[in-house]
């Protein structure tokens, strides 16, 4: 999907363009993680704080990447088109424009046993693409911006019975122990379990939620050439970031 660009301009340009996107990695913290749970006493583990004797430092770059797009009239609004994509687009009261698309996938998944056992998994994924800059006669400036998010929910019973437990195990389904630990006696963290036989958490189920997003924003830039529409070979032609 990074391969989805363009913007138009108050006076928009239609017409194939050569756009070149700046894959460099941009710096900083892009992403971030919440765990929300009921365990008692429970924590994310904390991070190391061993000093070592050893330093590790890394840089890497890429050259950029190469392709065409076409912008095109689309109602009352503006379209762009990049290979086999497409990204609904508008103009902007301050002149610029911008191209996006928004992709999500959601469900849920239930198991429940007669004694009394429940156990319930859901999550939402959401993908989003925008592309935003001016058009100045036959060059474009502007960005390409992507985020991700998803969360995940998990509910699950604090005991279950023996009959459950032929299934189930003695140890639960929901994923605590890859987020969360306890601190024992000697300061050493242990994984966190949902156990049939012990009270886990601090009401009568356990729930564990974790949600995650990054957004990275990359430089892009386009100038207008002579295709003509119709040449369709120009669709899908295109130089790949880095080697």
């Amino acid at each position: 999907m990074i391969l989805a660009l363009l913007l138009g301009c108050a006076t928009p340009i239609w017409g194939v363009w050569m756009f070149t996107l700046d894959v460099t990695p941009t710096t900083g913290d892009e992403c971030s993680t919440t765990v929300t749970h009921n365990f008692a006493g429970a924590h994310e583990p904390e991070a190391a704080t061993e000093e070592s004797p050893w330093v590790e430092e890394s840089t890497s770059s890429q050259s950029a990447s190469v392709f065409f797009g076409r912008v095109e009239e689309s109602g009352a609004g503006l379209v762009l088109l990049v290979g086999t994509e497409i990204y609904p687009g508008k103009n902007n009261e301050d002149g610029s424009s911008e191209f996006s698309w928004k992709g999500s996938e959601s469900g849920t998944y239930d198991k429940t046993h007669a004694s009394g056992y429940a156990y319930a998994q859901a999550y939402d994924d959401q993908y989003s693409e925008t592309v935003k800059g001016t058009f100045n006669n036959e060059v474009f400036t502007g960005t390409l911006s992507q985020s991700l998010a998803s969360f995940d929910k998990w509910d699950e019973s604090d005991t279950w019975s023996n009959e459950a437990a032929m299934t189930i195990g003695e140890n639960g389904v929901i994923p605590s122990s890859s987020y969360l630990v306890l601190t024992d006696g000697m300061g050493n963290e242990q994984p966190v379990t949902n156990t049939r036989g012990a009270y886990d958490c601090d009401s009568a189920g356990c729930t564990l939620s974790v949600e995650s997003a990054c957004a990275y924003s990359y430089d892009l830039t386009g100038q207008l050439t002579d295709l003509e529409d119709d040449d369709r070979w120009a669709r899908d032609a295109a130089q790949p970031a880095g080697i």
